[in-house]
């Protein structure tokens, strides 16, 4: 398979129509580029904040919403009452301890920690991080500052402060936790590789959540561990690993962040930053020159994922959407001439299949919303509570029906739910919105056409 394609990649013609091409609809819930800023200035001005991506509508079949995660209710948790009596139990097992070796006793860690994960399972998370931050000053006290031991309670801590929507915390001990296992483990351990995902996964969320000042910094910092991991994970486990693409996918989506947000580009091309991200890279032993999240970050992610699929040469549909992920890429940002020989090489790449015409209508029996590579990474649910996590913030659901070009651009957008006083500011942000939008459009023997009267499900948050 690998002899017969050959991946069609544009000349560099600069980023014209760059924010008109782009699409405000990311795989994470919330792309910090949709309707509104994540800034709680922008969030009091304007009564959409965001907009989960969009399902489309099928003749008798109700549209599959990502699901949202609630706060747990005491009276529906069959093993509320049993955790409630461990949590009484450990209490007294750390007193017993603390009458016998005293407060700084090292068999406290273990019967903290249990504790600590009780009250987290409990929904107490307050009291959770209270236990936990014990459980890890004693372990400091008795095996020294950046010992690996800590690494489990030091986790469980940061989940609780993810909880509560306490940023600060979660990135200080995100940050924490990075240092002592990068300083431990070296450059070329493969144990670093779940760290370099875990630290990448949050600077993803924290830009998408709009937490710190320096929110470009986070995307690049993002796209080198990524790319570390991913690397590492070549040499130690094989490009085979399933990690692999999901890695290169998450620098792809983390570019294309960035590119809604030019302002971005120039606070990452600021010569103190630049130098800082540039001994990031060395210091996880990143060869390759450290350039600035955008297209050609993008580009290069999803041209590696297609380069992986041609060399395993044993999934026809993998390779085709892989292509069709790398012309969607050429769409959002006008290259259309790429876009164009992408999608009909991925159409011919399927015909020759026993299946073909039903791996055909998956792939291109529809119109899709751009960007089309899922990413792995959530927002924290937390996100959605307003402050008080007895409060959530409001959400609703609208249909929509409207016109994808064969360019896939969106026209003639109209509402097919009822518009009502309550809603009708939420509905004309909500066309808005989809009126710039970008949509891979429907592919026939190869070549887009235009369709009318496509209609999607929306979830908004307000």
């Amino acid at each position: 398979m690998r002899s017969r394609f050959l991946i069609y990649r544009p000349i560099p013609t600069g980023l014209i129509g760059l924010l008109a091409a782009c699409s405000v609809f990311a795989q994470e819930p919330l792309d910090s580029a949709q309707v509104a800023d994540t800034s709680e200035r922008n969030r009091s001005r304007s009564p959409l904040l965001y907009i989960d991506t969009p399902v489309p509508i099928e003749s008798n079949l109700d549209p599959i919403m990502r699901s949202i995660e609630t706060i747990p209710d005491p009276e529906l948790d069959r093993d509320f009452d049993r955790r409630l009596d461990s949590i009484q139990l450990y209490n007294s097992v750390v007193s017993d301890i603390e009458l016998d070796g005293g407060a700084w006793d090292m068999n406290l860690v273990e019967e903290l920690s249990a504790l600590g994960d009780l009250q987290q399972q409990q929904g107490d998370h307050l009291a959770a991080i209270e236990t936990f931050d014990r459980a890890i000053h004693v372990n400091r006290i008795n095996s020294g500052l950046y010992t690996l031991e800590q690494i489990p309670v030091v986790e469980q801590l940061i989940q609780s402060y993810m909880a509560l929507g306490d940023w600060e915390q979660a990135d200080i001990y995100n940050r924490y936790l990075f240092h002592v296992q990068q300083k431990a483990f070296g450059v070329d351990d493969p144990r670093l590789i779940p760290v370099l995902d875990r630290m990448a996964t949050w600077n993803i969320q924290a830009f998408n959540i709009g937490y710190g000042e320096l929110l470009g910094i986070r995307l690049r910092e993002a796209q080198i561990m990524f790319n570390a991991a991913a690397r590492m994970v070549g040499v130690h486990f094989g490009k085979g690993d399933e990690r692999f693409v999901s890695y290169l996918k998450n620098i792809a989506n983390s570019a294309y962040l960035v590119s809604r947000h030019p302002d971005l580009m120039m606070e990452i091309d600021r010569p103190e930053y630049r130098n800082m991200q540039q001994m990031l890279a060395q210091k996880l032993n990143e060869q390759r020159r450290v350039q600035a999240p955008g297209f050609r970050t993008g580009e290069r992610a999803l041209l590696e994922i297609v380069e992986y699929y041609m060399e395993s040469g044993d999934d026809a549909y993998a390779l085709a959407e892989a292509i069709t992920n790398l012309a969607d890429w050429y769409l959002i940002f006008e290259r259309r001439r790429g876009a164009l020989d992408n999608y009909e090489l991925a159409w011919q790449v399927l015909q020759d299949e026993e299946n073909s015409a039903e791996l055909t209508q998956r792939l291109f029996g529809n119109v899709t919303p751009l960007p089309s590579f899922a990413s792995s990474i959530e927002t924290p649910s937390a996100f959605y509570q307003a402050g008080d996590e007895s409060e959530a913030l409001n959400y609703d659901y609208a249909d929509l029906m409207f016109d994808v070009t064969e360019n896939g651009l969106v026209r003639n957008v109209k509402s097919v739910s009822e518009e009502t006083e309550s809603n009708q500011a939420q509905l004309s942000k909500l066309r808005i919105a989809t009126r710039s939008s970008r949509f891979r459009p429907l592919i026939v023997d190869g070549k887009p056409q235009t369709t009318r009267g496509n209609y999607f499900r929306y979830r908004y948050w307000y």
